[in-house]
């Protein structure tokens, strides 16, 4: 009987380590990274922006504002920086030679829910992104406008290069 009860408390002590050991390696806290920290010290780049309803552009219909851009703009740099601020730079290429590597500078902060990246230039322009996405390398934002009485929806997609 001894035996029996010592082979029986060996198996469960077993079952005890091995539960124990999944637990400890396989149910560990997923670390939050702060959205701030996802946002901040990277370089964004846009790589698509659409719009809806679709607009007419140069005479025809589209939603594909991206296909639109100049390719000298589609290089360009946002950085936002931990401690509030915020440069728009040009990228590799430039639209003109004489024109700043840096072309607007502002503060950046988010709504108080964490929904909305609110961006303020230095010329006092603000921008109000809503964040659709916010990823270690993806960051979409959806922003309304309204042009000749027509509300738009602009559709922004960055990746950290």
């Amino acid at each position: 009987m001894f035996n029996l009860i010592s082979k029986t408390m060996r198996k469960i002590s077993l079952l005890l380590i091995i539960t124990l050991t999944f637990l400890v390696f396989n149910c560990k806290k997923d670390a939050q990274v702060s959205k701030k920290d996802l946002l901040s010290g990277k370089n964004w780049i846009m790589t698509a922006e659409t719009i809806s309803p679709a607009m007419i552009v140069n005479g025809t219909l589209i939603t594909d504002l991206y296909s639109q851009t100049a390719s000298c703009t589609k290089d360009d740099i946002g950085k936002f920086s931990s401690n509030g601020t915020y440069t728009l730079e040009e990228g590799l290429t430039k639209c003109g030679v004489n024109d700043p590597q840096v072309f607007e500078t502002g503060t950046w902060t988010f709504n108080s829910n964490e929904t909305i990246l609110v961006m303020t230039s230095n010329t006092g322009t603000v921008t109000n992104g809503k964040i659709q996405e916010l990823a270690a390398n993806k960051l979409i934002l959806t922003e309304e406008e309204t042009y000749n009485s027509i509300n738009y929806t602009l559709t922004l997609t960055y990746q950290t290069n």
